[in-house]
């Protein structure tokens, strides 16, 4: 099965200091590096990493910066043909200040108006192979006719949300959403994150997982399975892409077979590893060998996804 992920991709300028940003003050950094990021291209390359068949469709600038946000992807085995590039376009770029001291994070970023995915016809969209879409909470216009296609042809998608107002036109085409808590209920206007599972599962979603943090992630199916688990410990480097890990953990546990419980503390696992090195994306390395470590259960649930 492939995963298509539909999404952002970036270069992310990198700079690490041991002090926070201070308004009109200077702050010295210690390192400067360069990372392939992007929140679905990240997912899409953790999940390559991860041993998972996946392809990314999305549009690239020009340039050096440009080269680079694609080779990531190619280099962690994920195909990229089919994409866009608007080679006389920057590409869209964040500058990222990272205090090791704690383990925090500033951002900035600038995406140009040629990168969005407006203007793109859902049929361009490479499906031939797809048993999955992937959302990053992105680029709605095109993500929500996607959706739609997507379930009509019968096919689950799961989706990320950042800002609740753009991902509620989704919420009726999508089997799965996991989100941070806060987003989850700022989506139902529940207070409580189980009043608001139980109203997105209630609207038609399979699952619903809230994103905690530092505190782990909670979820809920329709099959009425809950599931509590608390974040994995780790020298905390940098939380950039957190997110994004726990998502490709998930995703990569449940296509090998894991229950639901399982998958949810795998995906915790991945957001570990990531959070323990610099940069948007858990090493290849480590993750190729949790994906091995991982294997295969049976198939994947559909129930799950």
């Amino acid at each position: 099965m492939e995963v298509l992920v539909i999404g952002n991709n970036t270069v992310d300028i990198v700079f690490s200091t041991r002090e926070a940003l201070v308004t009109d003050g200077k702050v010295q950094a210690d390192g400067l590096r360069f990372f392939g990021g992007g929140q679905g291209a990240n997912v899409a390359a953790m999940l390559g990493a991860l041993g998972v068949t996946t392809r990314y469709f999305g549009v690239f600038g020009g340039g050096d910066f440009g080269r680079l946000a694609k080779s990531s992807l190619v280099e962690a085995g994920v195909r990229v043909d089919g994409s866009l590039t608007v080679e006389d376009c920057p590409q869209h770029t964040a500058a990222i200040v990272v205090d090791t001291t704690h383990g925090t994070r500033s951002l900035v970023m600038h995406k140009d108006a040629r990168l969005r995915m407006d203007g793109v016809a859902v049929e361009a969209a490479p499906m031939e192979a797809c048993g999955l879409v992937y959302l990053d909470g992105h680029e709605p216009a095109f993500s929500l006719a996607l959706a739609r296609h997507a379930r009509a042809r019968g096919l689950p998608v799961l989706a990320d949300a950042e800002v609740a107002d753009e991902a509620r036109p989704l919420l009726p085409h999508l089997t799965s959403l996991v989100a941070p808590g806060k987003v989850l209920r700022e989506l139902t206007g529940e207070r409580e994150l189980a009043s608001a599972a139980r109203a997105l599962l209630a609207g038609g979603l399979r699952v619903v997982v809230g994103t905690l943090g530092a505190e782990g992630c909670e979820g809920w199916t329709s099959d009425g399975e809950h599931h509590r688990v608390l974040a994995e410990s780790c020298e905390v480097v940098d939380t950039t892409g957190a997110g994004d890990a726990f998502h490709a953990g998930y995703i990569a546990a449940v296509l090998a077979g894991q229950g639901f419980g399982e998958a949810l503390r795998f995906a915790t696992k991945v957001a570990a590893v990531k959070c323990g090195v610099p940069g948007p994306r858990a090493g290849a390395d480590r993750l190729a060998l949790l994906g091995t470590a991982l294997g295969a259960s049976g198939g994947a649930s559909s129930s799950l996804l």
